[in-house]
């Protein structure tokens, strides 16, 4: 095979995409004021207006998922019938889990629920701390937390069908190969990158943002090393060189092994809390919440808060789909990349359902124990969260646990794996889409780590930028504003791949044979 890097850049995406952040970045050194005042406007333009719109879109994606994983065309493989997939089942899974939102979950894992259960939003009609605020803060939580993975795996097929049963190149746009049997323009493709790569920076500065926090937070908890900007740095510093070291082994080497051990982490740690937990606690709450759950999902899901001015749904459930989306083209090239030889069923089965089953026993485990927990008066997790900021409440979760210290590092080492991982996926797909092929690739060839280097560094600056000057809602802001108009691309993907499976796309496949690995 030749050794020689078939890729060069496409300047038309890459050279606007820098300017635009180092653009940003500047104005934000400069006049802090202003650029709040221009971030505030967009946020208002781009989600206060647009909120109306982003559940019914998910409903819609998740009712084609459903459509996806039954009809007789599910059988269909990413590159033809004789296409063989690359990794085992398991490995597969922990790709689809670690490489998204990972970092999320291990965040969040104890501050989402046990917020929803002391401050309950007001149109739930709840009374915070009672038991119907804790079945309904399980149940909102994996609402918004396991749906999002529609979002990536929708984009993931519509690109891995239009890249490997259609012979599209490897970038963002190519599932518009879909709507009219043939690609879109020049133009359109550039546009559709640019938005693309502009919402997973978006996307990766906020995860990375919030991930910078707890990490140091928990610092903190671990060797009293007080959290501080200084910290901050050397947290980012850390998973740099961790991705840089990732990314240079490539997919099967570096993100699969890692990703591997880290689903077993997090298995371990699941298994352990059901055991040392509040077990029939747990249990309990797993049926009642997902009870609740499928009882009132369309109105939960719908609801805005626009009608009783209700605002927490915009930096909250809002948020979070959007923020997902802002990831979601750019994962789902990701998975796509990864899902080479699977069938149709079998994406929607390890890209959507795996991981949302996987995120939802985490949150129930976690999020029911620190509830129990609360209402009992066995530890003051709430109070806790008020005194050291919601990055720390994991940190202070595992210090009531026996041997805790213990667990505290194990969960930071689960931590940096997870922030490694994101980054690693994510500055990997974004040189793909920033670059161009010159010939035929392997899943094995990447772009060369120069590219890689400079999203990453770029992505990181950007985080330790937003979360300095606003914490995490300077984080939240900015992913709410990449990823809103990667929304309505969404939606399209999700039609793309309906219109494929029922017919409706005209053009002959022509299915991709990838050539040999080394």
């Amino acid at each position: 095979m030749n050794k020689k890097s078939p890729f060069i850049v496409n300047k038309a995406v890459f050279f606007p995409l820098v300017i635009l952040m180092v653009g940003i970045l500047a104005i934000s050194f400069i006049n802090q004021d202003a650029f709040a005042t221009v971030i505030g406007g967009i946020l208002n333009a781009e989600v206060i207006d647009l909120k109306w719109t982003v559940g019914p879109i998910i409903l819609f994606m998740l009712l084609v998922a459903v459509v996806l994983a039954v009809c007789p065309a599910s059988k269909k493989k990413l590159g033809g019938p004789d296409a063989v997939a690359d990794y085992s089942n398991f490995s597969y899974w922990g790709m689809c889990v670690c490489s998204t939102i990972a970092i999320g979950i291990v965040f969040w894992g104890v501050a989402y629920p046990m917020t929803y259960y002391m401050e309950p939003w007001a149109g739930w009609g709840v009374e915070p701390g009672t038991p119907e605020a804790a079945v309904k803060a399980i149940a909102q939580t994996n609402l918004e937390w396991s749906g999002q993975y529609v979002l990536y795996g929708m984009f993931g097929l519509a690109m891995g069908i239009s890249m490997y049963n259609y012979g599209q190149p490897t970038r963002t746009s190519s599932f518009l190969f879909l709507l009219r049997g043939k690609p879109a323009g020049n133009v359109v493709n550039i546009i559709i990158d640019i938005l693309c790569v502009f919402g997973i920076i978006a996307g990766v500065t906020c995860s990375l943002g919030t991930g910078t926090m707890q990490l140091a937070s928990g610092l903190d908890a671990i060797f009293g090393i007080e959290p501080s900007k200084m910290t901050w740095l050397l947290v980012e510093a850390i998973v740099v060189v961790g991705f840089i070291l990732m990314s240079n082994a490539g997919i099967a080497k570096g993100i699969r092994i890692v990703t591997d051990q880290n689903l077993r982490i997090y298995y371990a740690l699941m298994i352990l809390m059901v055991i040392i937990g509040p077990t029939l606690y747990i249990f309990d709450m797993a049926t009642e919440s997902t009870g609740y759950l499928l009882n009132n999902f369309i109105g939960d899901i719908t609801y805005t808060g626009g009608i009783n001015g209700d605002d927490s749904p915009i930096f909250w459930m809002i948020w979070l789909y959007v923020s997902a989306v802002a990831f979601a083209p750019i994962v789902g090239l990701f998975m796509a990349k990864i899902s080479y030889g699977r069938t149709i069923r079998e994406m929607v089965v390890g890209a959507m359902l795996v991981p949302a089953l996987v995120n939802a026993a985490w949150f129930i485990i976690f999020g029911a124990t620190a509830i129990h927990w609360q209402n009992t008066g066995e530890m003051d997790i709430y109070a806790a969260m008020q005194e050291v900021g919601i990055e720390g409440a994991m940190w202070q979760f595992f210090s009531h646990l026996p041997a805790g210290k213990f667990f505290q590092i194990v969960f930071w080492i689960v931590i940096i794996i997870s922030f490694v991982t994101l980054a690693s996926s994510s500055t990997t797909t974004a040189s793909f889409t920033s670059m161009v092929a010159t010939r035929e690739v392997s899943n094995e060839e990447e772009p060369p780590m120069w590219m890689k280097t400079v999203w990453g560094l770029i992505m990181a600056i950007s985080a330790f930028v937003f979360i300095s000057y606003a914490g995490i809602n300077g984080a939240k802001s900015m992913a709410l504003i990449g990823g809103m108009p990667t929304l309505f691309l969404a939606a399209l993907a999700a039609f793309c791949m309906l219109k494929y499976v029922t017919g409706g796309v005209k053009a002959k496949e022509t299915f991709t044979t990838l050539p040999d690995k080394e």
